[in-house]
């Protein structure tokens, strides 16, 4: 088959686009409204450790997971209740099954009245659990043991909004407790098979500072400087290389009539 040059064109920027999303990518499904969640974007990628950051809206439609299976890591939050609560739930469950994901979920998907249900809240997955109980926390953060996700976290410097609206979430079965709030109230923790929970809201809203996204950031990352940066395969390469050569030979063409 003859390759024409906007053959080779579609080929090549069709393997930059399919680069991305990748294992380095995080997308951020809320159930708010899109100036807090496009605050947060902004700051996720302020922190520098994602290749992309894109938002899916979950207070109006829940994504389908072949929407979000190419991204590396997801932060799931509610501020308003989520279009489908339990197909958001079970939504997330698969999407961390399919392995090598990160994934955190954060408040107010632990309140009853915009919580998060289905199969990530339960079982394996649940690190901290829904007991109806809602209250002020204390603005701080206390480790209860060392963990990676604070490597080079300074807990005190810590900034997040928080409110009345925030859960006082049990300890779910076979999960490790990473942090309190000092004063009795469970705030980050870590499931039997690996999700974290943090009783902390992404969206942005002061006092938030770019320490509480850096922590945030870190409890996708488990500890490492940054997600993985998608690598072009040899042959993607080579065909973006032919295209790359094939508009350059075409220019000169160009010039020379």
């Amino acid at each position: 088959m003859r390759l024409t040059l906007a053959t080779i064109a579609v080929l090549a920027f069709g393997t930059i686009l399919s680069a991305t999303p990748g294992p380095g990518a995080l997308a951020l499904l809320c159930a708010e409204s899109g100036s807090t969640c496009n605050g947060a974007l902004a700051q996720f990628q302020a922190t520098g450790k994602f290749s992309s950051v894109d938002v899916f809206n979950t207070y109006t439609a829940t994504p389908a997971l072949s929407d979000i299976s190419g991204y590396g890591a997801v932060m799931a939050w509610t501020d308003s209740a989520p279009a489908d609560p339990v197909g958001l739930g079970n939504l997330l469950a698969s999407y961390y099954a399919l392995g090598g994901k990160r994934l955190t979920i954060a408040t107010y998907s632990f309140s009853t009245s915009w919580a998060i249900t289905g199969t990530v809240m339960g079982g394996s997955y649940a690190a901290l659990t829904n007991m109806g109980v809602t209250g002020d926390v204390s603005g701080n953060l206390v480790a209860t043991i060392p963990d990676p996700i604070f490597t080079g976290i300074t807990l005190s410097s810590v900034q997040f909004f928080h409110n009345n609206n925030y859960a006082h979430p049990a300890l779910a079965p076979g999960a490790t407790l990473l942090a309190t709030d000092g004063a009795g109230v469970n705030e980050i923790a870590r499931s039997a098979n690996g999700v974290i929970n943090v009783d902390l809201y992404p969206g942005y809203d002061a006092p938030a500072n770019a320490a509480f996204y850096s922590l945030l950031a870190a409890t996708l990352l488990g500890g490492t400087a940054a997600l993985p940066v998608p690598v072009l395969s040899p042959v993607a390469g080579l065909i973006l290389m032919a295209g790359i050569v094939a508009v350059a030979l075409y220019s000169l063409r160009r010039r020379a009539v």
